[in-house]
């Protein structure tokens, strides 16, 4: 196959990623403010019911302002708190019953409070992640990672480093591989000596012209 073909299915599986990590972005950009608002709903509601047996109604602009400086504390929290799989998740996953008395339920239901609070962060930082990603994507050298995709798929079994610095001298080896091995099928092999090779789907799909997936 030749590298103007082969380049040319990079550069659109390069602003098919960009797209999508883009629109990731943005949805994730969107739904934030209203998971939020949300939150802030929450501690609102939680703060009026625990306090208006005390203070009454007149206490509505405190709750109000109490809630909304919580954001910060959402943000902060979500930093500070470790990314380990919660008690409600691992219930989920294992399918094990909620309902094993009192204390039980406070730590179930202390950890959907938490993971109502810490969603609007995390899916802001989602969306940064992606748009991060969508710019890696649009940023990658095209013309470096077709020519080591060109003599990929020319050799059935895998290439070594060496090797493609001989066919390619022109190329800097160390940035383009760190985007290439980004792309689904492709292979770092590390046994000696060690080198780069292609899934035979992938292989199978370059060599039909077909879209890189």
């Amino acid at each position: 196959m030749d590298f103007e073909t082969v380049k040319e299915l990079f550069v659109r599986h390069m602003n098919k990623k960009t797209k999508i990590c883009r629109l990731k972005g943005i949805l994730g950009f969107v739904l934030c403010p209203v998971v939020l608002a949300v939150a802030v709903a929450c501690v609102y509601g939680l703060l009026w019911i625990f306090t208006y047996k005390r203070y009454g109604p007149d206490n509505e602009a405190t709750c109000l302002w109490i809630a909304l400086g919580s954001l910060p504390i959402m943000f902060i929290g979500n930093l500070l708190t470790p990314r380990e799989e919660s008690l409600m998740e691992k219930r989920m996953r294992e399918g094990a019953p909620m309902a094993h008395g009192i204390a039980n339920k406070g730590t179930v239901l202390f950890h959907v409070f938490l993971w109502v609070m810490f969603t609007g962060p995390r899916l802001c930082n989602w969306a940064t992640a992606s748009m991060r990603e969508g710019r890696q994507w649009q940023e990658m050298d095209a013309h470096g990672c077709a020519a080591v995709l060109s003599l990929l798929v020319r050799h059935p079994k895998k290439v070594p480093y060496e090797d493609i610095k001989t066919e390619i001298p022109w190329l800097d080896l160390p940035v383009v591989l760190s985007q290439i091995t980004r792309v689904p099928g492709v292979l770092q092999l590390q046994s000696p000596p060690a080198g780069l090779s292609l899934t035979d789907d992938l292989r199978k799909a370059i060599r039909a012209g077909g879209p890189i997936e």
